[in-house]
């Protein structure tokens, strides 16, 4: 049962906190609520879905369907939200107004509005999957959020994996491994390319962890050829163990 007392007084290791593994833990709830996911792979096209039904029956290869999906999520679905706005009628950045939100449904909302015009744009971070895929706009973590919801609902079981920096993506369990793919980045460095984060955007990791409804993984070596260094880091930090985090992950 979750005790917000002993909650409050868990201290985490930096960057870990409190409101990101409750969104995590919520958000991953949601993976394994059937009607939520019946009414998710109602989204999907009848063909991709065709294509993934007849892999998974024959035993066949993921990786044409999980092209098809990865293609049509990024291209044809999602639209991507950027941090920095233009009017598109005075071709001026927008001022950002930010509000927090007051739970993981809504996790916060930006205002974004012209210094010239009246043009304005609200952007409500949601946590909830439905809200996400009526909005189909988002950034890093609306996309996650979503893939991995519909990977579930297409039979694929899927996790939440967070690098405590900027990015987070997902992993799908695909011949017993659990591959990463990123639904934000074009096939096929969106798929089983876990050190192309770290090479090509010079990640410098602390933590990266992998979320399901029930559990929390250190999948932080899976991605970096820097383990030696990374454990370094850690060590600089109180409160720096695993178990510390997982047991907080489990009282939720």
């Amino acid at each position: 049962m979750l005790n917000f007392f002993d909650l409050a007084n868990n201290s985490l290791p930096y960057p870990v906190t409190k409101d990101i593994l409750i969104l995590y833990k919520q958000v991953t709830k949601q993976y394994v609520d059937t009607p939520l996911l019946e009414s998710i792979n109602d989204l999907v096209p009848v063909k991709i879905k065709n294509e993934f039904d007849t892999v998974i029956g024959e035993n066949l290869n993921l990786m044409n369907p999980m092209k098809l999906l990865l293609d049509w999520f990024k291209q044809e679905f999602m639209k991507w939200m950027d941090k920095s706005p233009i009017c598109p009628f005075c071709n001026l950045s927008l001022n950002l107004r930010y509000a927090k939100g007051n739970s993981w449904i809504v996790r916060s909302v930006e205002y974004h509005n012209c210094p010239q015009c009246s043009f304005a744009v609200v952007f409500p971070r949601y946590g909830e999957i439905e809200n996400i895929a009526f909005n189909r706009i988002g950034r890093c973590s609306e996309w996650s959020f979503l893939f991995g919801a519909i990977l579930n609902s297409l039979s694929i079981q899927s996790r939440i994996v967070h690098d405590f920096l900027d990015h987070c993506w997902n992993e799908a369990l695909i011949d017993g491994k659990w591959i990463h793919v990123d639904s934000t980045l074009d096939y096929p460095i969106s798929i089983n390319n876990p050190h192309y984060y770290e090479k090509n955007w010079n990640k410098k990791y602390q933590y990266v962890m992998a979320f399901s409804n029930n559990e929390i993984t250190d999948v932080t070596k899976n991605y970096s050829f820097e383990w030696k260094t990374i454990l370094e880091r850690r060590k600089k930090r109180k409160n720096g163990d695993m178990s510390r985090i997982k047991d907080y992950y489990d009282k939720i």
